[in-house]
């Protein structure tokens, strides 16, 4: 009886790391303009170019954003980078890894809920990043220091029509 009790255990433990895993998110379109993750309502958005003076001072803060999109992850889509004023990037990612957007998103105009932080990024995650963006390899191998930037993340994606 034990040994039949122990293989049914045994059976439902192997089931359970085979399932595959489902990566869901609200995706909605409305009048042509489409919306991921949490719904983003529009008051108190900034415009990109003063998240930098909104941020003074401050390592982490709440804000809704409207900016335009300047790369997308070519392998999911779960991140994007924008370009600010001074010419850095800063990468968006998303809440919980459970938004993602059209990898032809870059160009488009998006309304993003969420915070902007100061982050560090470690070499072996920026060349993570090279790679997912389909950089060269001679582009990859050529990231060999961390890179403070301003970051956002995002718990809802507003794509402007």
């Amino acid at each position: 009886m034990n040994k039949m009790i122990f293989s049914v255990i045994a059976l439902a433990i192997l089931a359970s790391c085979n399932s595959p895993k489902t990566e869901t998110q609200t995706i909605e379109i409305v009048n042509g303009t489409a919306y991921f993750g949490d719904s983003v309502k529009n008051d108190q958005v900034i415009e990109l170019a003063s998240i930098q003076t909104e941020m003074k001072g401050e390592s982490k803060k709440d804000m809704k954003i409207k900016g335009v999109v300047k790369e997308v992850c070519q392998e999911k889509g779960c991140w994007m980078t924008m370009t600010l004023d001074n010419g850095d990037e800063m990468r968006v990612t998303f809440k919980d890894y459970k938004i993602f957007v059209p990898k032809d998103l870059g160009g488009k105009e998006v309304v993003l809920d969420g915070f902007a932080y100061t982050d560090t990024t470690s070499v072996e995650k920026l060349r993570h990043y090279a790679e997912d963006a389909g950089k060269s390899e001679a582009e990859i191998a050529a990231i060999t220091s961390p890179k403070q930037q301003l970051a956002f993340e995002a718990k809802g994606v507003v794509v402007m029509n």
